[in-house]
């Protein structure tokens, strides 16, 4: 489907995931130069190779580039270098974040303040680097939050419920700030998303999952990045301040 999108300038982070790697190149499949944000450095040899993949498309131009949300000046630097780059952009993408599992008495301070500063504080780091350029272009944010920011997971995920109900909430009151303007903020809220790891480290949840959800099965990355691409597009034009859940129908059942 053509979502009109092409010659669009995006930023992605955590571009060198599974779902972020899957954002990035739907966005480039539909004409838009993308930023591939990487936030460890271990990652930058596969995030680099899929931006040099990405290039190769018509009319597309990206690169990636080192972004630790957990970094101002690092953000910053990757921010100002994309613009540098495409002249502008239409487009922002927090993907950025991590999922860990504990019971609530035997987590670390340490871990809460790890899900909290990616998953949450840096989507803000993110917005307070890029308000301007999308001002002046009228652009669009995505950001993705979970099934789980709208009822509870899977069991010993108290404090990533939290991260992404906060990720809602911030959407939600962000799309009034920005609105004046013309700026529109949305999020995905994704089902459990399928992948090679999870079907060999966790088989017994993915089994719940499918024998839960309507459409008995995961969600794929790519369903995702579709509607990422929706999003981003004048498709959907009357939107803003949506979570827009994604499950499979896990969460009707």
């Amino acid at each position: 489907m053509d979502f009109g999108l092409q010659g669009k300038r995006a930023l992605v982070t955590g571009a060198s995931g599974n779902l972020g790697g899957a954002i990035a190149t739907a966005l480039a499949m539909q004409g838009v130069s993308v930023a591939l944000l990487y936030g460890t450095k271990s990652s930058r040899e596969r995030t680099e190779l899929l931006a040099n993949r990405l290039s190769c498309l018509d009319h597309v131009d990206s690169f990636a580039c080192y972004g630790n949300v957990r970094d101002d000046t690092v953000i910053k630097s990757a921010v100002d270098e994309t613009i540098s780059r495409f002249g502008t952009l239409d487009i922002v993408v927090n993907n950025a974040g991590i999922f860990t599992s504990s019971s609530q008495q035997q987590l670390s301070e340490e871990d809460w303040d790890a899900v909290m500063d990616i998953n949450l504080k840096g989507i803000w780091r993110v917005l307070r680097s890029t308000f301007e350029v999308l001002k002046e272009s009228r652009g669009v944010v995505v950001n993705v939050a979970s099934i789980n920011a709208l009822r509870p997971g899977f069991g010993l995920t108290a404090h990533y419920d939290a991260s992404k109900g906060a990720v809602a909430a911030y959407t939600r009151s962000l799309a009034a700030e920005y609105a004046p303007y013309g700026i529109r903020v949305n999020a995905v809220a994704p089902g459990l998303l399928d992948a090679r790891s999870l079907r060999e480290h966790a088989p017994d949840l993915v089994r719940l999952y499918e024998q839960r959800a309507a459409l008995g099965r995961l969600v794929s990355p790519q369903e995702i990045a579709s509607l990422v691409c929706f999003l981003s597009s004048g498709a959907s034009s009357a939107m803003t301040g949506e979570i827009v859940a994604a499950d499979c129908g896990y969460a009707m059942m």
